[in-house]
């Protein structure tokens, strides 16, 4: 019969076990999140604002929350789920999760504008501007990320769902900073409107999602 390990070594071996099987996954959904959104910001840039391209861009940025939301939603459940667990601990779990994939989101947004900045092709070049364009991908994609989060915790953090739009007003506040609508062609809507939208969007369809999955 195998001896009962202390509690302390029991917390060690889940920590440990935690954080090697969560920082790369953690890292590529931020990466693969902040690719998607800003992939679509400029995709809807390039074709003007309309809507058929807002929606396909709002689809695929929907899919890649889902799959984000269920990724989070898993690891947090089940290596730590226990009530007994101390706060600290529940501190530490969110942080392992939650900066792997900040620093994705970040590396996402910073891979697809020095793609578009060294690519070779000048009609493209006026898409990476600095620090513009990057403020707003990044608040797309933080935005979304803050709304993959709500939804992957249980109970619904509301308070992140509340941030998230508390972003976005900011972000609308301070508009005249972060334009970047230099395209040589009449936009249909602002970058405003587009970074907004798929936000909102996103956050809809993640509510749906969990409010379906949760019925089943």
């Amino acid at each position: 019969m195998r001896p009962n390990t202390p509690p302390e070594s029991n917390i060690a071996e889940r920590t440990r076990r935690f954080a090697t099987r969560s920082l790369a996954l953690a890292y590529c959904c931020g990466l693969l999140l902040s690719i998607t959104t800003s992939a679509g910001v400029v995709a809807e840039r390039l074709l003007g604002g309309n809507i058929q391209a807002a929606l396909s861009v709002d689809v695929i940025v929907l899919g890649v929350a889902i799959l984000a939301m269920t990724l989070t939603s898993r690891p947090l459940s089940t290596f730590f789920g226990n009530a007994e667990d101390a706060r600290w601990l529940v501190r530490l779990r969110s942080g392992l999760v939650l900066l792997p994939q900040l620093i994705g989101v970040l590396s996402g947004v910073a891979l697809v504008h020095l793609s578009l900045r060294y690519s070779g092709f000048s009609a493209l070049k006026w898409m990476s501007e600095r620090p513009a364009q990057f403020v707003n991908d990044g608040v797309a994609a933080l935005g979304t990320l803050a709304a993959v989060w709500a939804c992957a915790s249980k109970p619904l953090r509301m308070c992140l769902l509340l941030e998230m739009l508390g972003l976005l007003l900011l972000y609308h506040a301070t508009g005249q900073h972060w334009h970047a609508d230099h395209a040589p062609h009449a936009f249909r809507a602002s970058i405003q409107e587009l970074v907004a939208a798929q936000v909102i969007a996103a956050a809809t369809g993640l509510l749906a999602f969990r409010r379906f999955s949760s019925q089943r």
